[in-house]
């Protein structure tokens, strides 16, 4: 009886793990199209109506993305350094700002607008958490039993989280470092990498 039970509660948490939604990104030297006449992005296409960059990471602390025409001329220059496509909408994650856009390229003019708390829930699939809602520097965040909580930091202060990462790391499955699955109780850090000091701590409970 024992054992039966330990191999449903191991069977129960693993159905309950799983990984943040799955995210196709743009990295160095991919390309992506974008149709003017839409406002629209895909990941290729051979329509007559497209604009065919490429991406290239910006040398820097920041790491921006830059993108190009296939004629090497510079287009723009994000203020992020992490995209990807979804539902034809190019989404620019600003891991150090903990922030998050959608693109457009208007007549050959870049706009990036920030993303509301509903348009960042259906395209992360994620609770929201916003930095100003930490006190002295942690949170509580409730799971429920058995089951795994996706969340996403959003930074609404004038913090900077340049090179910060999940400790553990395996909550993390993606790019988007504020990003998170969390799949058992226990304290989750936000932390520079070489700090010992915690920037954010989530206590999962």
């Amino acid at each position: 009886m024992k054992k039966f039970l330990a191999l449903f509660v191991a069977f129960a948490l693993f159905m309950g793990i799983a990984c943040a939604k799955d995210i196709e990104g743009i990295y160095n030297n991919n390309q992506v199209v974008y149709y003017p006449t839409s406002d629209t992005w895909s990941n290729g296409g051979m329509t007559e109506d497209r604009v065919v960059l490429t991406k290239k990471t910006g040398v820097g602390s920041g790491s921006y993305s830059e993108y190009y025409y296939s004629n090497g001329k510079q287009a723009f220059t994000l203020k992020g350094n992490f995209e990807f496509i979804d539902n034809g909408n190019l989404i620019s994650v600003d891991n150090n700002g903990l922030k998050y856009s959608k693109v457009s390229f208007k007549n050959n003019e870049v706009k990036e607008t920030p993303l509301s708390d509903k348009e960042l829930k259906e395209i992360f699939d994620a609770d929201v958490i916003k930095v100003s809602s930490f006190e002295n520097g942690e949170i509580k965040v409730h799971k429920p039993f058995l089951h795994k909580k996706t969340i996403l930091l959003v930074n609404d202060t004038d913090k900077y989280f340049h090179k910060y990462a999940p400790i553990p790391a395996k909550v993390n499955k993606t790019d988007v470092k504020g990003l998170m699955t969390l799949y058992k109780y226990g304290n989750v850090k936000f932390k520079h990498f070489d700090d010992n000091s915690v920037q954010l701590l989530i206590k999962v409970r």
